[in-house]
């Protein structure tokens, strides 16, 4: 019984944190960030496209969409120089903040401010993983193994 209610508790808990996160009425897109490094071993080739929004080994441009409350591809690679962008595919508020790294930090804006449409990019220029989340959202969780 003790069960049921904790996992009953826990998804009201984050139904009210999706509903919560709408954006505002703000228009504004966020500007690119200065450069981030990294001296961690990059993720595994995550495969695919960049048209499917995969990252294909060596993409100089690789895309991630926000839908359905997940980075979608979670797990991408770019080469020293490449960029990712992030758009926001759906209408909930989100935000990509780095976790960890070393380098730069970057954050896209306010938790949960890039409304449907929006876009954010930021370019990678030393080997290594980065590790990134939206704040808003628990468990919303990618990373960028460059190479």
């Amino acid at each position: 019984m003790k069960t049921w209610l904790a996992l009953l508790c826990t998804c009201l808990a984050l139904g009210l944190v999706a509903t919560g996160c709408g954006g505002d009425d703000d228009d504004s897109s966020s500007a690119d960030a200065p450069a981030t490094t990294s001296e961690k071993q990059p993720p595994a080739d995550t495969g695919g496209g960049s048209g499917s929004g995969g990252a294909a080994a060596g993409a100089k441009n690789v895309s991630v969409s926000m839908k359905d409350i997940a980075f979608k591809p979670a797990l991408v690679s770019v080469p020293k120089g490449g960029t990712v962008t992030w758009t926001n595919d759906e209408t909930v508020g989100h935000d990509v903040t780095k976790t960890d790294g070393p380098g730069p930090d970057f954050k896209s804006g306010d938790p949960g401010a890039m409304n449907a449409g929006d876009t954010f990019k930021q370019k990678f220029t030393t080997a290594g993983t980065i590790k990134y989340v939206c704040s808003v959202h628990p468990g919303m969780e990618g990373a960028i193994g460059v190479k």
